[in-house]
């Protein structure tokens, strides 16, 4: 009971962090979206070409969810079942692609790791709702029975028969079919509205994204480091496997593989993977202009190598080391916890080079209150 009490007080207080940061900004430094300064080359390569994209192949993986968990609502078998499992894990791993732009638009839909990808999944709430409770969706009392965790939960925690049952046979069949469309639909609706807010067509936010220069805390910098550097520092280096592994910063905890992200479907090293694959991205800019560029410009040094090929090699470090595990993670944790502990490490040494040292290369301050004492 403390750790759960942990863990919540933690989403609550990075949840509250995120809405103050955000929306905070010093008066007279280039911090305003709409003041209509000469756009940042590299903001504008980055929103149009790195953060748009996963956007659209955001929006467009969760349309294709949604209509797979109507056919399969309308026909379940298993075929129909497997169809929506497979969409289900396209659509997550579009998801890790986003997770590091909560500012903006993701803030007004609610498109936050904290009403999208809370996990681990509160079984109790999802089964109540199906049997019929009364709940708000994305309400603060249902954030960890909603967006993905929740579909995990409903479509991967028995075997392929008795999943089936859940929606055919059961006495909750009509609620199950219910809430899994709602979780399905509300996906589609967030996720498509972010989009449209970031293109050209929709509301723009591209061009209020590239002119909001500087390094105030309003600027688009200051908003995007510190959304990618909470993004890496929180989700994925607490959240996704020092919670799991019993790290928490200063606290030792039960070793909890049950933890981890997308347990049910064994899909965490993937979505591990594919996290860490779009920062990467970020930090490079995809084939144009990316942080990497302002931080070489610094020519700040570690340990007498430029910051700049330093954070590039431990990416790569930490990748390969992702992609040696094999999923799920919950059992490389109960079977072979050296190594995730050995892959841990190298979590922790990049958290120190983008937190620390990219952050006061580029002259941003890291705002947002992580829980962990790191």
């Amino acid at each position: 009971m403390k750790h759960k009490k942990l863990v919540a007080a933690a989403v609550a207080g990075s949840f509250c962090a995120a809405i103050v940061l955000f929306s905070c900004s010093k008066s007279g430094n280039n911090t305003d979206p709409s003041s209509g300064n000469t756009p940042d080359s590299i903001l504008v390569n980055l929103g149009a070409n790195v953060i748009l994209p996963a956007f659209t192949k955001l929006a467009a993986g969760t349309t294709t969810l949604d209509a797979s968990v109507t056919a399969f609502n309308g026909s379940p078998t298993l075929s129909t079942l497997a169809a929506v499992q497979n969409a289900f894990k396209d659509a997550y791993k579009a998801w890790e692609g986003c997770s590091a732009f909560q500012f903006g638009p993701m803030l007004d839909a609610s498109l936050t790791t904290h009403f999208t990808n809370s996990f681990p999944a509160d079984t109790a709430v999802i089964k109540n709702n199906i049997a019929g409770a009364s709940y708000t969706l994305d309400g603060l009392a249902n954030f960890a029975a909603q967006g993905f965790p929740a579909i995990d939960y409903l479509l991967f925690a028995y075997d392929n028969n008795s999943a089936l049952a859940r929606f055919t046979t059961a006495s909750t069949a009509a609620g199950a079919k219910q809430y899994l469309a709602a979780l399905s639909a509300a996906l589609k609706t967030k996720t498509n509205a972010v989009a449209t807010a970031w293109s050209a067509t929709g509301g723009n936010y591209l061009d209020k994204f590239s002119k909001a220069t500087g390094v105030d805390a309003g600027s688009s910098l200051s908003q995007l480091l510190n959304a990618f550097v909470q993004d890496f520092d929180v989700t994925l280096q607490n959240y996704k496997i020092g919670i799991p592994i019993g790290k928490y910063g200063p606290n030792v905890l039960p070793i909890a593989p049950e933890k981890v992200e997308a347990y049910y479907s064994g899909y965490s090293v993937a979505l591990l993977i594919a996290q860490l694959q779009a920062m990467q991205n970020i930090y490079l800019g995809g084939t144009g202009g990316g942080l990497d560029d302002k931080v070489a410009a610094t020519t700040v040094t570690n340990n007498g190598l430029p910051l700049n090929d330093a954070i590039k090699n431990q990416i790569n470090t930490l990748l390969a080391k992702l992609q040696a595990l094999p999923d799920p993670l919950s059992t490389d944790i109960q079977n072979n916890i050296n190594v995730v502990n050995d892959t841990y490490t190298e979590v922790r040494k990049l958290t120190v080079l983008l937190k620390v040292d990219m952050s006061s290369a580029l002259g941003v301050k890291i705002s947002f209150q992580d829980d962990d004492g790191d």
